[in-house]
């Protein structure tokens, strides 16, 4: 890769533009900031008109705890005026993150429509990847943003459709008839009923053990309105585990109360994610329920990825 990060990120930056494109300024840094927002203009990404903002983090760069509360200060604030910041790091290999590219993947990235991350790898003779797999030409990846043949696809923040799912079981205790509450998922289509094959989930489902707070409540309003119809649907709310010895959110024997932990659930839902014909006869069954999504809730989709029939990618890429 080149010597001078930043002059390599500006020339492949202007190669990919259209002549039409006018960079509104170059190498902005605030007075007190460490960062450099190297450019800034107005794109279609995603759809959508947005000032772009690329921060450039070369190799070189030692952040430290000010820089870090610097450039987290940054992203919500471009973020909170519905710009898009971009923000590209070097490492020396792939699949290699250095000390910037553990922060950034741990603390600043944030998966929604203002954000990408691009990491540039010497190793791989400057190319770069969105989603640390598969790499090409930094002015290819650029181009792909303004041509919008990459976009955001998956949940965002704010009030949307979610479906909670219940799976058909056996109480591992009475051993009578049951269909457990799982967790919910977050559909990449909406539908009028979801006993098909036609759509898919992003990544993973989020358990009930990760559920918190008030969307917790509210899943448990939903399910006891649901259990009016159908008895056979468990109860849930928070249950004390004598195994981890602590209460957390988990469903429960709608006959004899017995808790259902979330190791013993989701291996039993296994059986169910080989084949999209579960959904058809019944064994998971969804139902739609509005919640308000926060980053949370997101990232717990990102946590995990189930790569089966049921799930479709999230994120940054190619449509």
């Amino acid at each position: 890769m080149k010597d001078d990060f930043y002059d390599f990120v500006a020339v492949e930056l202007q190669n990919s533009l259209p002549d039409s494109r006018r960079i509104f300024y170059k190498e902005k840094t605030p007075e007190k900031e460490f960062y450099s927002i190297s450019h800034a203009f107005v794109a279609l990404t995603d759809g959508k008109k947005k000032l772009v903002n690329i921060v450039v983090l070369p190799l070189s760069l030692d952040l430290n705890p000010e820089n870090k509360e610097q450039l987290l200060t940054l992203r919500d604030d471009l973020i909170f005026k519905d710009a898009l910041l971009i923000v590209i790091n070097e490492e020396t290999a792939e699949m290699r993150l250095g000390n910037t590219g553990v922060f950034i993947s741990e603390k600043l990235l944030i998966h929604c429509p203002n954000f990408i991350w691009i990491n540039c790898s010497r190793e791989k003779k400057s190319q770069m990847t969105f989603d640390g797999i598969h790499y090409e030409d930094l002015r290819s990846g650029f181009a792909k943003i303004w041509n919008t043949t990459v976009t955001y696809a998956g949940p965002m923040v704010g009030f949307q459709s979610v479906n909670l799912e219940i799976m058909r079981s056996t109480c591992w205790k009475c051993q009578r008839e049951i269909k457990t509450v799982t967790g919910i998922v977050f559909p990449n289509r909406q539908l009028n009923s979801w006993n098909d094959v036609t759509w898919q989930y992003y990544h993973s489902l989020v358990s009930l053990n990760q559920i918190k707070g008030n969307t917790a409540d509210l899943i448990a309003e939903f399910v006891a309105t649901l259990r009016q119809h159908d008895k056979e649907i468990t109860p849930v709310g928070y249950k004390y585990s004598n195994t981890i010895k602590s209460s957390y959110f988990a469903a429960s024997c709608s006959y004899c109360d017995a808790l259902f932990g979330n190791f013993y659930v989701m291996d039993e839902r296994m059986d169910y994610l080989h084949s999209l014909g579960s959904r058809v006869d019944g064994s998971l069954t969804y139902h739609s329920i509005t919640l308000n999504v926060d980053r949370y809730l997101i990232q717990c989709v990102f946590d995990s990825s189930e790569a089966c029939d049921h799930t479709t990618d999230a994120g940054w890429g190619s449509k």
